[in-house]
């Protein structure tokens, strides 16, 4: 070839990204030989096609090499087209961007996961796109190996300055997304498989003892005695408050003592029956709910029966202001209700299975956790309680 020619050739690789296809008519047979840009690497690689079989074919060699012209013209073509030979060799799927991909993963999931879920995996889809365009914009999924993925981790849990829980949540996540794009063949491995968690932090709640919450009952009753009702569907129902916001009228069953809890909200997707006593029933028969449509929900954004629903933060707003009232730790969260109903049943004498179902469990052993907590009354029930030697 030519100088002239090959100047000409290497700019129009500049300008597409290829060395246009020429037949080479070696001692060893004939190929037909060009440069494609490889999508990862960025770098003109040689392709080359071997034509023994096609020229044996033909009687006479002018025969074979219109043959070729032909098959020249339709890969040079194709190249300024912009075609890549790579996405014959490979799933042309391991060449798409992981924002692309990420975009496609939370459209899925929409249609999957309950809200707080959704509104969890959205977020570190955020910080994860957010941190490969600061890293490497334009990345390809299977560009995200194992070491971007220790660096991104680096980053949450240094960078961003987060707790244990939270870190361990992110790894939990990307192994979610990784495994969906692997199945999907947007990647060949899932890049935080092999990220180890962190230790877990034992939790800082703590059970909220009688006297506090007749402290809390005499707060709220003068105060927001709506409040004071949500937080005893947390203790007696053991219903979660991310449920409770969720709740319908509809679901409210106050002459059979029990309020359905759809699958749809429930945090395992598992509908069940939550007792409710006759204190909450007819604390509920105040609200006087047959004056509202069924599909209202039972505590919404003014704390009553609403067309609106609360917002994610509404309760909080209202356990923090209370707390503030009555100068309560920081360890007692609004959901120190819940183990302190599930630890208060399970020293009641209930048995461990109706606990675990009245809490929507998924074993005993999660159930019976509750149960370590410091009981001050222990040694004392212990004395009197247990046989002598």
């Amino acid at each position: 070839m030519s100088t002239p020619q090959k100047n000409q050739n290497y700019q129009t690789a500049c300008i597409s990204s290829y060395l246009p296809a020429i037949l080479k008519e070696n001692k060893s047979g004939w190929i037909i030989e060009y440069y494609a840009s490889h999508p990862v690497t960025q770098i003109l690689t040689r392709k080359q096609i071997r034509l023994q079989r096609i020229v044996t074919r033909y009687k006479s060699a002018k025969d074979a090499r219109v043959h070729v012209a032909k098959m020249i013209f339709i890969l040079n073509t194709k190249l300024a087209g912009g075609w890549s030979p790579f996405f014959e060799d490979e799933d042309a799927r391991l060449y798409e961007k992981i924002e692309d991909v990420a975009k496609l993963f939370i459209a899925e999931k929409k249609k999957e996961l309950r809200e707080n879920s959704l509104r969890s995996y959205s977020s570190f889809i955020t910080i994860l796109i957010d941190w490969v365009n600061v890293n490497n914009k334009g990345m390809y999924a299977s560009m995200f190996t194992q070491i971007f993925a220790v660096r991104y981790m680096d980053h949450i849990y240094t960078g961003r300055n987060v707790g244990v829980t939270t870190y361990n949540n992110h790894i939990k996540m990307g192994r979610a997304f990784f495994n969906w794009l692997k199945e999907r063949c947007y990647v060949k491995q899932n890049s935080f498989e092999m990220v180890k968690t962190k230790p877990k932090q034992k939790k800082t709640r703590i059970i909220i003892p009688l006297e506090t919450r007749t402290k809390i009952i005499e707060d709220l009753q003068t105060k927001n005695s709506n409040f004071l009702i949500i937080c005893k569907l947390i203790y007696n129902s053991l219903i979660r408050p991310n449920e409770i916001k969720l709740l319908t009228i509809s679901d409210i069953h106050l002459d059979s003592n029990y309020i359905q809890v759809p699958a749809t909200i429930a945090k395992n997707h598992n509908m069940r029956f939550a007792a409710i006593n006759e204190d909450i029933v007819n604390s509920l028969k105040e609200l006087n709910l047959e004056r509202f449509p069924k599909s209202f929900y039972l505590f919404g954004s003014n704390l009553q029966p609403s067309k609106t629903r609360a917002g994610n933060g509404r309760y909080g707003e209202e356990w923090v202001k209370m707390k503030k009232r009555l100068k309560l730790p920081t360890e007692m969260q609004m959901y120190s209700l819940r183990d302190t109903g599930i630890y208060d049943m399970l020293k009641s004498g209930i048995d461990d299975l109706s606990v675990m179902q009245h809490a929507d469990h998924s074993s005993l052993e999660m159930t019976t956790l509750y149960g370590n907590h410091f009981d001050e009354n222990l040694i004392k029930n212990i004395i009197s309680k247990a046989p002598k030697f």
